[in-house]
């Protein structure tokens, strides 16, 4: 029999032959249980290894069929950005690959600026019989409320987009929010020798539910700061969403600081695009923000937009469900933290980038 064969056929039994052990041995190895010596565990995982054993994943999935159910829960995607839309896309691709093993995913989707969504959801989810749910944590206070009833009910839980001080029990998948802020900060060094003004905007109504921009901001300024380029930062808080308001505060802002860096915290930044276009008098600044949404790519192939950061929303919504597959299914554990890369787009390489 030939080795590529052998190692076709290689199972349970012939591991636990070649490492002098019983079956329920590797199986507990297999099920990452306990009661089993560190050298015996590692003798079979080199075992595993070098016959590169894979698990019969159909007949595993059978046995635990409509016993797995994951939920999550997420803003519905606004009129004013698709970023979550993004998300739910790589949500929707990783409960299209999960179905065959058995596993049901519910997507509750709660809005952005009423916390009384998020807690009528967040109910739901806990009247129905899940074993993990996926968290994006925009109201902080309603969240940690939550998390610590899942966790009374032994409900795994993972954070994307953002982390907060109440812990998951299985961590968070998305960008080092203070990598991004500091990143934002190395561009915007190159841009500017010294003595530049730069104007930080926040533009989001409900600001008071976005405190993780505050890491990015942090990010930024320290970068910027030990430099000793003598950089004058101003943070400028727009809490609407309709464009006049936000045209209004935008000229206000830019008539007082007249900056030669913009930074934009969250994903609208095509708005202060939109607005440098149409106030044509004022000079444009360059102008750094988030995300590859239709609306900023537009704005940046028009070269209103300079440096777009990208932090993958619909990997970290397809990432959370696969690290629930592998936790539940494969019973793999791994890093509780898992960081996006961060892309930078620009009008030179936004037409091969693929989101």
């Amino acid at each position: 029999m030939s080795e590529d064969k052998e190692k076709k056929h290689f199972g349970i039994k012939d591991i636990a032959r070649l490492a002098n052990v019983s079956i329920a041995t590797v199986d507990r190895v297999l099920n990452n249980r306990k009661d089993v010596s560190d050298a015996t565990r590692q003798k079979i995982k080199d075992i595993i290894k070098e016959y590169n054993y894979q698990p019969n994943l159909h007949a595993r999935s059978l046995s635990v069929k409509n016993n797995i159910n994951f939920a999550v829960l997420i803003p519905k995607t606004s009129l004013e950005t698709g970023y979550w839309e993004l998300c739910l896309e790589g949500i929707n691709k990783g409960i299209k690959e999960l179905k065959p093993f058995g596993i049901q995913t519910t997507v509750f989707l709660y809005d952005q600026e009423d916390a009384c969504t998020f807690v009528e959801k967040s109910e739901k989810i806990l009247k129905e019989n899940f074993n993990a749910v996926v968290i994006a944590p925009i109201f902080i206070t309603e969240t940690e409320k939550f998390v610590r009833k899942c966790h009374e009910r032994r409900l795994q839980t993972i954070y994307i987009n953002s982390d907060i001080s109440c812990k998951s029990t299985l961590g968070y998948i998305g960008p080092d929010l203070h990598s991004t802020g500091r990143l934002a900060g190395n561009l915007t060094s190159y841009l500017m020798p010294r003595d530049a003004r730069v104007l930080v905007l926040n533009i989001a109504k409900g600001l008071e539910n976005y405190s993780y921009l505050n890491t990015k901001i942090a990010g930024y300024r320290e970068y910027l700061s030990n430099l000793e380029k003598n950089f004058d930062i101003y943070t400028v808080d727009i809490p609407f969403n309709a464009y006049p308001e936000i045209e209004r505060e935008l000229l206000q802002a830019v008539n007082k600081y007249k900056p030669h860096v913009v930074f934009v915290t969250n994903s609208r930044v095509s708005i202060v695009g939109r607005f440098f276009e149409e106030q044509a008098q004022l000079k444009k600044p360059y102008l750094i923000g988030f995300d590859f949404l239709t609306s900023n790519v537009d704005y940046l192939s028009r070269g209103m937009v300079d440096f777009l950061i990208c932090q993958r929303p619909d990997k970290q919504g397809y990432l959370a469900l696969n690290y629930l597959y592998r936790f539940f299914l494969l019973k793999e554990s791994g890093a509780s933290f898992k960081p996006m890369p961060i892309d930078i787009i620009t009008i030179e390489n936004y037409i091969f980038y693929e989101s």
